[in-house]
């Protein structure tokens, strides 16, 4: 091989085109395709999907030369107008990354700032600003939708306010279980809520899970909402949306320190920091006109939960927060053999919702399901648990478990630690802290008199139960 070889396989190379109903991202052979409902790309116009191909084309790659081990990138597309802001997430996130990986914060910084990226202009596209017209009626807020709690409340809230929410599911692996699920919560969602739910398939969001045959890593999420954000501008457009919604809840804002003394943000992405730093990328693609905000940004997550199920009944039995990625997975939305469904459980058993009814098949307060709770350090945990961030959320839903009589061996075995008897000493602290509403600069300022009314009335227990089944906003 000599040495002009040699350099070329060095780089990834990157090639991006724009489709007719979307983009297609190719990497060492493999296509990767964003997919739009026609009509709603149809109606982009072709300025900004020249700046979508750029920045979309960076954001889901620009970490794959650092987790290859490799020189750099370089691209068929032009520079990014956003190449800073995919710069900032993935620095932010590397800390947490190289925790979950068991490698060194300052390895990963290094080897993801010494990548070299190289693009085929230098003619940045920028955004064209249509006129809005604004149309007499109900305000419309384009809602990342997941099936997730959050996503649940969000669409709850924006109907309780007289907001037409426009649910978009980001469908990254559309013939994987977790798409099947979702898909006949959809369904219930448009035939008993009146509620069309969009699709944007993402294939390129498999790179962030190896999908090239790397070294098995976590690099990439510090880009994942970024990429979101400009995915659903189409939407924004073709709605006239005022608003875009995403899931960022309150313990978003957590943080640890690692052995290098890293702060360690396993969620920077949803932080509020993060909320607002993507409300200025819409501000600039929409001219200053569409908002980007969490509505349960006040909650930690316990405390979200219980909002939900109890002023939402009906809404809250479609809650799936399980990523199907186990063997269990595949046939049942909550596999039961999981870190994440094992926190839900807990919070769910805390709460006295009965876990049945949004589709529980197994018991995971057995022993079997022991090592997936974080309070007890067992291994195999998806991120957020591998952190210890939630450890005292899910010791006080454990602690409220056990207060109601229930003693299954995780519950006994949990009554021997010292999490349960920090929270036996600690209880009301505990309590208010994960039950309260905190303060949040990611609710617009116009909503967030309604919204902490909704939270203060069910956290209290005086708020209505409310159910929007065939309640359709126009």
């Amino acid at each position: 091989m000599n040495d002009e070889e040699s350099k070329k396989e060095e780089y990834l190379e990157i090639y991006s085109n724009i489709t007719q109903d979307g983009i297609n991202i190719t990497v060492k052979g493999k296509s990767y395709s964003i997919k739009y409902p026609i009509e709603v790309w149809k109606g982009y116009n072709k300025s900004n999907k020249d700046l979508l191909l750029d920045n979309l084309s960076f954001m889901q790659t620009c970490h794959l030369p650092a987790s290859h081990k490799m020189r750099g990138a370089k691209y068929n597309t032009a520079i990014p107008l956003f190449e800073t802001f995919a710069f900032k997430g993935t620095m932010y996130d590397i800390p947490s990354t190289a925790v979950i990986d068991h490698e060194k914060t300052t390895d990963y910084l290094r080897r993801f700032f010494n990548s070299s990226f190289k693009f085929s202009s230098y003619e940045t596209a920028t955004p064209h600003q249509e006129k809005v017209k604004r149309i007499i009626g109900s305000p419309k807020a384009v809602v990342l939708f997941t099936a997730g709690k959050e996503s649940l409340l969000n669409l709850a809230l924006c109907m309780e306010m007289g907001i037409k929410p426009i649910p978009v599911y980001m469908d990254e692996a559309p013939d994987g279980p977790e798409s099947m699920h979702k898909q006949k919560i959809i369904s219930t969602l448009e035939n008993e809520y009146g509620l069309k739910v969009y699709k944007i398939v993402n294939e390129p969001g498999k790179l962030r899970y190896c999908d090239l045959g790397e070294e098995e890593n976590n690099w990439g999420a510090g880009t994942q909402f970024l990429t979101y954000i400009l995915e659903i501008m189409p939407f924004v457009k073709k709605f006239n949306a005022e608003y875009v919604f995403f899931g960022n809840e309150y313990s978003c804002d957590d943080y640890i320190h690692d052995k290098e003394g890293f702060k360690s943000n396993f969620c920077f992405d949803q932080c509020t920091e993060w909320t607002k730093q993507l409300n200025m990328i819409a501000q600039v693609m929409t001219g200053n006109i569409v908002k980007v905000g969490s509505l349960v940004a006040p909650l930690y997550e316990i405390g979200l939960i219980k909002v939900l199920h109890e002023r939402y009944p009906e809404l809250a039995k479609l809650q799936m927060s399980c990523f199907s990625d186990t063997k269990e997975g595949k046939t049942r939305i909550w596999c039961g053999n999981c870190s994440k469904c094992a926190r839900m459980f807990a919070f769910f058993k805390a709460l006295d919702i009965e876990t049945e009814q949004v589709g529980f098949e197994n018991n995971m307060f057995n022993k079997k399901s022991k090592g997936h709770y974080s309070v007890f350090g067992g291994k195999g945990l998806y991120s957020y648990d591998v952190s210890g961030l939630g450890s005292e959320e899910q010791s006080l839903a454990l602690y409220m478990a056990a207060q109601k009589g229930i003693n299954n061996e995780v519950v006994n075995d949990f009554k021997k630690t010292k999490a349960y008897r920090d929270i036996e000493k600690g209880f009301d602290k505990a309590y208010k802290k994960y039950f309260s509403i905190h303060d949040s600069i990611a609710v617009p300022e116009e909503l967030k008199e309604k919204v902490m009314l909704a939270f203060s009335e069910t956290l209290s227990g005086t708020g209505p139960k409310i159910d929007f089944r065939n309640n359709i906003i126009r």
